[in-house]
């Protein structure tokens, strides 16, 4: 099997999983607990607190374990329908400000909220995939109680100015008088490459273990320590009571661990995923048939990618019909993200940037990891080239 499907779940390392295993048949008492056991087993959450918060250079009570993504980027939104209303006096209307990039765990939920009589504004990337951060800037207004910007782009791969987006929303919320918190999901970069959210104005960010060689089901959430989050949920009060519910302290060691460790390797493996990126593109553009999605990465600065997380389409070829046949060649690659693939989903990002419905089914994302090789890269090209020329010869389309 060839696998590049990262961007969805990367394989887990095996002795991180033993470490999960034997916190779970040595550490299994509650660490809310009084008792000795107990107590053993909230020190070892503490430590864990304390390295994962040492990693995004942050203070442990500013992290608040969670059940992986979708539940952090749930807990910040929702967050939003046990605050009181905000903005300027008298105001009717709060404002959540997106990008068209967002994953569903922020996008539907923004949909709840719409429900719920909130204005959501969605604020569209350039053609090169890269939001402006003075289009955010300009989508602020006095009733916006919440800005929500994802870093990596888990489709395309485009890493959006969190920084710059940071600054604009401090001094606009500087003019108003209120802090306006901006949240940023983490997920396809924390461990991948560099992220200061503190320094970078940030209010809010979430992290997930599966997408960097830990368990699933364990997720972790950044929140500044000033910033007003109040809790949807309650319960027995743990994680300050953000995140009520008995913690899972074999899945926070097994996160720690992992961002411990991709964290240490970020500029060795950085390196090597630039040098097969490379590859990568060049490559497709040499298969009749083959476009990088969006075309403006072609050229442009390697900064603004991700090397992790590579999008093409192959018109007229269906993207699934060609992940199927190269499925069926033991080459794992996605139509983009899983969650939206799984309900016939469009690629949600293409559609933010104007791209015809016809050449966002046609996308495939090919995602990399630390284990992936140059034959690997060699192997799906080949394939990729065999498959799109036969599909499309049946599609009657012949060869560009």
């Amino acid at each position: 099997m060839i696998y590049l499907d990262w961007a969805a779940s990367a394989p887990p390392e095996a002795d991180i999983l033993d470490a999960v295993r034997d916190v779970s048949l040595n550490r299994f008492a509650n660490p809310s607990a009084a008792h000795g056991p107990g107590r053993g087993a909230e020190a070892v959450m503490s430590s864990c607190r304390a390295r994962l918060a040492a990693l995004l250079a942050a203070s442990p009570r500013e992290i608040v374990f969670t059940s992986g993504g979708t539940e952090s980027n749930n807990l910040i939104c929702l967050s939003l329908l046990a605050r009181s209303p905000g903005g300027s006096p008298g105001a009717r209307t709060r404002t959540v400000v997106l990008s068209g990039l967002e994953h569903p765990s922020v996008s539907e939920p923004a949909r709840l909220l719409e429900e719920a009589g909130f204005r959501v504004v969605r604020v569209p990337p350039d053609h090169t995939g890269i939001l402006e951060p003075q289009r955010m800037a300009d989508a602020l207004d006095e009733s916006t109680v919440l800005v929500s910007v994802m870093h990596v782009s888990n489709e395309i791969g485009s890493v959006q100015p969190v920084e710059e987006i940071g600054r604009a929303v401090a001094a606009f919320s500087g003019r108003i008088g209120r802090r306006i918190p901006l949240h940023s999901d983490a997920v396809q970069s924390f461990g991948k490459l560099p992220l200061t959210p503190g320094a970078w104005g940030l209010d809010a960010v979430t992290v997930s273990a599966h997408k960097i060689g830990g368990p699933r089901g364990i997720g972790a959430l950044w929140i500044r320590e000033d910033s007003q989050f109040p809790p949807l949920l309650r319960g027995g009060g743990q994680e300050t009571g953000r995140r009520p519910g008995t913690e899972n302290l074999a899945g926070i060691v097994g996160l720690t661990a992992a961002a411990e460790r991709k964290c240490g390797r970020m500029r060795g493996d950085l390196e090597i995923a630039r040098a097969l990126e490379r590859r990568l593109i060049s490559g497709i553009l040499d298969i009749p048939l083959a476009r990088i999605v969006p075309e403006g990465r072609v050229g442009a600065a390697e900064d603004a990618w991700s090397p992790y997380i590579v999008a093409a389409a192959f018109p007229p070829i269906p993207g699934e019909v060609l992940m199927s046949a190269l499925d069926a060649r033991g080459i794992c690659v996605s139509t983009g993200s899983a969650c939206s693939a799984r309900h016939g989903r469009l690629p949600a990002a293409l559609l933010a940037m104007g791209y015809p419905e016809k050449t966002a089914r046609c996308m495939v994302r090919i995602s990399l990891g630390a284990r992936t090789t140059t034959e690997e890269i060699d192997a799906f090209l080949c394939a990729a080239r065999e498959e799109t020329a036969v599909l499309g010869r049946m599609a009657g389309k012949g060869r560009r």
